[in-house]
């Protein structure tokens, strides 16, 4: 929460707020933004920095009262809180000395445009400043302006004040009277294309501030892209400013209304937002025994092959007895129930007797090649053996000495080829055990039978160590850290932890309740989370360790999207999956009670085979659509589990593989109407070892839609790596580790999909413990020093 200590009307709708802030206006600089949410329902908004105080540690901004969150925000006092402030986003402005400048500021511009105005003065600057606004109630900072700038033009449009006339004749006013090096302007966009048509004529370079469609602020999204000098470019990373004459200005103006509709009839309900209360969701608990075992065995005595009880179990049953018995089937949701709500899970889970029995399966190898097929190191016939005699806390004991997240891992990591690929069951042509079924219901029994333990910890060590990102890599970090005695601090970016575990993973296939309970066990361990925090932006690693931090583990993440670059990609309903699934899983937009908008599709392409193309179409077909999914191998080639591509399938989703996209049309207003695919067939095997698609010459396929999915993979995302001196990056940014997971930089560790560029929850929590085992090893030493 952050703070408003002053609130000041310009006019009817022009507010100027002063908040609480001493981490953004210790590191803003001029042209950066920041991201605000108001309310929990709110939607992310991203707001220029018009000033900053570092002594006070405040920000200060200006909104115009338009939309339904700014009229929130306009709705707050001084004293009031704003429920999320994050930043500084953005890359500051270019500041040198170029001679003489103009800076344009038209309406709420005129804000951002201030720290420009300062920044270009200091830098020794001739500063001639042109202020717009349609009438005198809308010319603001006039004497901030004044007070920094060789010469101020005021221009209105109805010559209320100043001078009559908009912002490009007292800009080319000011061209006629002395030689221009360079201009600056922000304001409406109309406003800045007409600046920039004017300075093209005098071939005056021109840098404009772009703000656009976002949801995250930090590259995640895509939402904000736009052609840029013929490239695509993310505002949010690549500028916010650019050269104005390289701007597809019809291009912005068209993506600037995508929410036009869902943004109007949220205003039309704004008191139905206000007084809404959420539903919450309901599901039945796991059955569980009033003398259910209370978990009080060492976990050496739970994991000893060889212990009474372990040796006991293993002549209960013949092994041939235990091969009989059938491999349990998951209990689903019917598929055309399920296929209509967005917040039950479609697995149900198993029951305790068919957890015991599954259990039974199991042979208790003495060289358990399972073990060695999990990449978290999970002691699985311990836990498997504590259900088969009825123990499940204490199976669920031995899920957390290793695994920070078990009720995750249990729901969406790929056993089936890691643990259960490796299971001895298969070299007898027979399905492996069912690991994955049986550790989530070990993680789901603890849980909902309120007897819930932590595992077991080492004495505090006093030392202090940070964890950039809270996703699956940095949870397992910190989870393993905190065992091991050290104060640890993990550093989100966005407002909720839990990274692609709640924005990327819909709650029909891990609910979000789930992912909150495996983060209250880590704080109840002694973690502690900071939301609203970019490492690189907000506080930078050498901030860290000058704070006393001894130890940086890095795992931000791949959530840069992957475009095609292809004819018509940047059509208005045509969205990475990153933003599709945000928009619906973080930001709640399908619910009418949320304020981030959202267009539904009626006939939705989603472009991918993985399991993040399952999971947007999937989500596509709850939320009404008849949806497409277009991959441009064939079914066997999919990256996708197999249980998700079963369930897409039981769900009605249509599967149309060897077609690829090359061309999306778009209707008069800019959206998409129409995709033309390529058809394809399978060449030579690439080095994947997936056979290669080449296309059939000649051949495509037209089809109508009106909202496109690109989900077609991940990169890092730069923003993390890029400000950390002297780190050694590799192939798109990904952060150089070696075989201890530790970067150039011998402080500093890294894992998950910031140093694969994109893998599996399983893989980045087993980089997480890798990683803890190495830096424990390396300040242990030190610390013996």
């Amino acid at each position: 929460m952050n703070k408003i200590i002053r609130k000041e009307q310009f006019s009817e709708n022009v507010f100027l707020f002063e908040i609480e802030a001493p981490l953004i206006a210790r590191s803003r600089k001029a042209g950066n933004f920041i991201i605000v949410r108001v309310g929990e329902k709110g939607e992310r908004v991203p707001l220029t920095i018009a000033d900053a105080d570092t002594d006070k540690g405040t920000i200060t901004i200006v909104v115009q009262r338009v939309g339904l969150s700014s009229v929130k925000l306009c709705r707050l006092n001084a004293g009031d809180c704003i429920t999320d402030v994050v930043g500084p986003l953005g890359n500051p402005t270019h500041i040198e000395k170029f001679g003489t400048v103009i800076c344009a500021g038209g309406g709420v511009g005129v804000a951002p445009m201030l720290p420009i105005i300062k920044a270009l003065k200091a830098a020794g600057n001739r500063v001639l400043s042109v202020l717009a606004g349609r009438t005198k109630d809308l010319i603001i900072l006039e004497d901030e302006v004044r007070k920094n700038s060789d010469q101020t033009i005021i221009m209105t449009d109805d010559g209320s004040y100043g001078e009559k006339g908009v912002v490009t004749v007292g800009i080319e006013k000011l061209i006629n009277q002395e030689h221009i090096d360079k201009v600056f302007a922000i304001g409406p966009p109309v406003m800045m294309k007409f600046c920039c048509l004017l300075t093209q004529k005098y071939n005056i370079p021109t840098d404009v501030s772009l703000n656009t469609i976002m949801v995250d602020g930090t590259g995640m999204c895509g939402a904000c892209r736009l052609t840029i000098g013929g490239k695509t470019k993310f505002v949010c990373i690549d500028g916010p400013e650019f050269d104005g004459a390289l701007v597809d200005w019809d291009e912005m103006f068209k993506r600037m209304g995508t929410f036009k509709r869902a943004e109007k009839e949220e205003m039309e309900h704004f008191e139905e937002h206000i007084d809404a209360v959420s539903a919450g969701s309901s599901r039945k608990a796991v059955a569980t025994t009033a003398d259910e075992p209370q978990g009080s065995d060492t976990i050496e005595t739970l994991t000893d092959r060889n212990a009474q009880w372990r040796q006991e179990l293993r002549k209960s049953m013949k092994p041939k007895e235990r091969t009989a018995i059938e491999r349990v089937a998951m209990p689903e949701l019917d598929p055309a129930y399920r296929a209509t709500t967005r917040t039950e899970e479609v697995n149900i889970g198993l029951t305790r007797e068919m957890a015991v029995r599954e259990a039974k399966r199991c042979l208790d190898c003495a060289k358990p090649t399972c073990v060695e097929g999990c990449p978290v190191g999970i002691d699985i016939p311990s836990f498997v053996k504590n259900i088969e005699r009825g123990h499940i806390l204490d199976a669920a004991k031995v899920l957390k000495h290793t695994s920070s997240l078990p009720a995750v891992c249990g729901r969406v990591c790929p056993q089936e080829k890691q643990c259960e690929s490796r299971c001895i069951h298969l070299k007898m042509n027979e399905p492996a055990v069912a690991i994955g079924y049986l550790e989530r219901f070990a993680a789901d029994y603890e849980r909902e039978s309120g007897k819930a333990v932590l595992p077991e910890m080492a004495p505090s060590n006093g030392m202090k160590v940070a964890v950039v990102g809270s996703g699956p890599a940095g949870l397992s970090f910190a989870g393993d850290m905190a065992k091991k005695g050290y104060d640890v601090y993990v550093f989100e970016a966005l407002h909720e932890i839990g990274g692609v575990l709640k924005y990327g993973i819909p709650e029909f296939r891990l609910p979000n309740r789930i992912v909150d309970v495996e983060i209250d066990n880590l704080r109840r361990m002694g973690v502690h989370f900071q939301t609203d925090c970019i490492i690189g932006k907000t506080i930078t690693i050498e901030q860290l360790e000058e704070s006393g931090f001894k130890g940086i583990f890095i795992g931000s993440g791949a959530g840069l999207p992957n475009f095609m670059g292809i004819p018509g990609e940047n059509s208005i309903n045509i969205m990475s999956s990153n933003e599709y699934l945000t928009r619906v899983n973080l930001m709640d937009a399908a619910n009418p009670t949320a304020d981030t908008p959202i267009n539904f599709g009626k006939h939705v392409l989603v472009v991918g085979g993985g399991n993040t193309a399952m999971d947007s179409c999937r989500t596509a077909k709850r939320l009404g659509a008849d949806v497409t999914l277009v991959y441009r191998r064939s079914e066997a080639e999919m990256p996708a589990r197999l249980e998700e591509v079963k369930h897409a399938k039981e769900e009605g989703i249509n599967f149309l593989t060897l077609h690829n996209p090359i061309e999306y049309k778009a209707d008069e207003n800019g959206a998409v109407c129409q995709a033309v695919l390529q058809v394809m067939e399978l060449g030579q095997p690439d080095e994947s070892g997936r056979r290669s698609p080449v296309p059939v010459v000649g051949k495509t396929v037209t089809l109508d839609v009106d909202q496109v999915i690109v989900a077609i993979g991940v990169s890092p995302n730069p923003l993390v790596p890029k400000s950390v001196k002297d780190l050694v990056l590799g192939r798109k940014n990904t952060i150089v580790v070696d075989e201890n997971m530790q970067s150039s930089r011998p402080e500093i560790y890294a894992g998950g999909d910031i140093v694969r560029g994109g893998a599996t929850v399983i893989l980045a929590m087993g980089d997480g413990r890798k990683a803890a085992a190495s830096m424990d090893i390396q300040l242990s030493t030190k610390g013996k020093q």
